[in-house]
């Protein structure tokens, strides 16, 4: 058996992946005193916008919301970051400062389409009749995700957050109600998100990258294919982000007719491609016409390709600290659990803070588990994966589905890996096949013995998939037990 180098070299930082073996990370002294801090931040903001009456209840709720916040960058930002830390085109903190800067802009701008579906979609409000059962369950819930979130975080385990909160919701209106208030078509629906997700952002990278290496790597004159490529890949990835944006971020203060739209997007595309046109031939000037060449002018691409996954990360998963807390304090002022209510934007304010709190200062560790444990990762992998990774979550914002942002930049990255090794593996039996001839015209037969290259660390991808399975029904019970004391102590 011959195994890729980089699986071996990827044991390297033991100390950043200890969690993925088993072995849990402690939490330094300035960690503690940033989490604490951030929580006094928090539980300050909520005071400030409660009303007199519920200034303390207002200040718990947006304590639980920021912790759950500080949670999901400490954990989700891996997804983000990962590709660029894994193929060294960032290092690990300019990579990380431009997650937060993208995942902020995310949450504050497009994260409103996706957040009303987790808090009132999922329970049947008609069977819940007691408000005052509602605000302590799905307080439990948000609390049971965010102890389980923190507690992957201390293993350097990259989970799914929205797993996670889902999962405490669930759980806490079986046990509190029964099987019949959960809008089963809905989890249905989310369930078939989470398993179809990764299954598309893996074909999809899979797809770019056997572009590339089609049109790119494997052409005779590689500098000019790159010239003529890469501007068009770039400007094909700022149309999909104007349109999204204009179509769903900027929808509170823009709503552009169809030809609007259609101009504004194509001139987003003409212009990213009259920019990074004369950038692509300027910087590969007296380049070697070689593979290397071609993957260090993919740096640039992918450094805009993270930043755009970032932002759609952030649109995505603020809605599991925004739903929830909204819905409390809804129906904690109003008694009325029949309506969707608007997200105020303080809590959008306060979930971007801790997604980007948790990001800076809590997600180094997390980083290399997706960067170095999965398979090895250069430029235009990465730019594979993060681009499928990006279009895949892009697509589920704008429906208003929620998924798992981990599942789908894992499955990219799983998916790359499986096409390295075919490839790999299809050579070897080619050099097999010549060998075989070549000894059976000299007398000398094979051991017929087959090779196999490995270049995916299974072991650590299949831990991955049983903390995946694991993380719905344990944050469903923990949020349980959590409504069981609440209820008997409010």
């Amino acid at each position: 058996m011959q195994l890729d180098k980089s699986a071996s070299h990827a044991t390297g930082d033991r100390r950043a992946v200890a969690g993925i073996t088993g072995k849990p990370v402690t939490l330094s002294f300035r960690q503690c005193l940033i989490a604490l801090i951030f929580s006094s931040i928090a539980s300050i903001i909520g005071y400030l916008f409660g009303t007199p009456e519920d200034a303390v209840f207002t200040a718990c709720v947006a304590l639980v919301g920021g912790y759950m916040a500080l949670n999901i960058g400490a954990n989700d930002v891996a997804n983000s970051v990962g590709p660029l830390v894994g193929a060294r085109a960032l290092p690990l903190g300019a990579a990380l400062l431009l997650a937060a800067i993208a995942g902020t802009a995310g949450a504050l701008l497009a994260g409103e389409h996706v957040a009303g579906r987790i808090a009132f979609r999922i329970v049947d409000q008609e069977m819940v009749r007691d408000p005052a059962q509602f605000v302590t369950g799905m307080l439990a819930a948000l609390l049971g995700a965010a102890l389980w979130v923190n507690a992957a975080n201390l293993f350097r385990a990259p989970i799914s957050t929205t797993h996670a909160i889902i999962g405490g919701i669930v759980g806490v209106a079986v046990f509190a109600i029964g099987s019949d208030a959960i809008a089963w078509s809905e989890i249905s629906l989310i369930t078939f998100g989470w398993f179809l997700s990764p299954l598309l952002s893996a074909a999809a990278a899979v797809f770019i990258l056997a572009f590339i290496k089609s049109e790119l790597l494997e052409v005779q004159d590689k500098l000019r294919a790159a010239r003529t490529w890469i501007p068009i890949m770039v400007a094909a990835m700022a149309a999909l982000f104007t349109l999204y944006l204009i179509a769903k971020g900027l929808t509170n203060v823009w709503v552009p007719t169809t030809p609007v739209l259609v101009t504004t997007v194509l001139g987003a595309f003409i212009a990213a491609l009259a920019i990074s046109g004369p950038y692509i031939r300027r910087n590969s000037m007296g380049l070697a016409n070689r593979g290397q060449a071609v993957r260090a002018l993919f740096r640039v691409p992918l450094i805009a390709a993270g930043g755009f996954l970032a932002f759609s990360h952030g649109a995505n998963d603020i809605a599991n600290v925004a739903g929830p807390v909204t819905a409390i304090l809804h129906v904690q002022k109003t008694s009325d659990v029949s309506l969707s209510p608007d997200i105020p934007t303080w809590v959008f304010i306060l979930g971007a803070l801790g997604l980007s709190c948790g990001l800076l200062f809590f997600s180094s560790g997390m980083v290399r588990v997706v960067a170095t444990r999965i398979t090895k990762i250069n430029p235009i992998r990465a730019y594979a994966i993060a681009m499928a990774t990006a279009s895949t979550v892009t697509a589920a914002s704008w429906i208003g589905l929620p998924v798992s942002t981990t599942q789908i930049a894992v499955g990219a990255i799983i998916g790359i890996g499986i096409y390295r090794e075919f490839r790999a593996q299809r050579t070897l039996e080619k050099r097999d096949v010549e060998a075989g001839i070549k000894n059976a015209g000299t007398g000398n037969a094979g051991t017929g013995k087959k090779r196999k290259r490995r270049l995916i660390r299974r072991d650590d991808a299949i831990r991955i998939l049983a903390v995946w399975a694991f993380t719905f029904p344990a944050s469903g019970l923990i949020a349980a037990l959590l409504f069981w004391i609440m209820d008997r102590l409010i």
